[in-house]
């Protein structure tokens, strides 16, 4: 009896060590290792999300900058018109289309204006504004003004070392200049003859350099 009671009691201690020994390994870990686990995944959250923040807030700033930047040279163009011509920066010339005419022919003749200044400026290109004359050497032969002038305004931007072209088709009839400015005033015309001729421009009354050509 006293055998079996000492083995009973060896038995229960056996077990009860068992026990204790498994309990702390299977019951404790598992809780250490997911907090670990948490702790390591907050951190790399945090770490993770906080670049992306400052990133694009330093993008959008940008954006935001260029954008205004952009907006406000687009608005300073767009409400700022450019101004009126200097005379003195205006380059005038005459031209035509071809340098020799057949007696009949219509030619074509120009004024060409240029802007040589450094900025863009507004010229009124109108007909009250532009004039050409045609002379055979002393002789005054016609006038864009001598039979009509059509009223109005023509303001055309110019834009710098950008030649500009108003172009005015001559009957090939000589007209003589008169204030009436009528068809019945400005005659008696006639076909202009063979020989070599002058074209003076003229825009608001200023001189540009003359071009000439001939009618054979």
């Amino acid at each position: 009896m006293a055998f079996l009671g000492t083995l009973l009691i060896l038995v229960v201690l056996v077990v009860v060590t068992a026990r204790v020994l498994l309990g702390g390994d299977g019951a404790a870990a598992p809780p250490a290792g997911q907090g670990s686990s948490s702790a390591l995944s907050t951190t790399t959250s945090s770490r993770t999300s906080a670049p992306p923040s400052t990133t694009a807030s330093s993008t959008s700033a940008a954006r935001s900058t260029s954008g205004a930047a952009s907006g406000s040279t687009s608005g300073s163009t767009s409400t700022a018109p450019p101004k009126p011509c200097d005379r003195s920066k205006l380059d005038v010339a005459a031209a035509t289309d071809h340098t020799s005419y057949q007696v009949g022919d219509q030619p074509k003749l120009m004024l060409q204006v240029t802007d040589t200044a450094t900025a863009q400026c507004v010229a009124d290109l109108a007909d009250p504004q532009v004039e050409l004359h045609v002379y055979n050497g002393e002789s005054r032969v016609w006038g864009s003004h001598d039979c009509k002038i059509v009223p109005g305004t023509n303001k055309v931007t110019l834009l710098p070392h950008s030649p500009v072209r108003v172009t005015i088709q001559w009957s090939g009839l000589s007209s003589r200049e008169n204030s009436a400015h009528s068809e019945d005033a400005c005659g008696p015309r006639q076909t202009v003859g063979a020989g070599t001729y002058t074209l003076y421009p003229y825009l608001g009354g200023k001189a540009g350099k003359a071009s000439q050509f001939s009618i054979s």
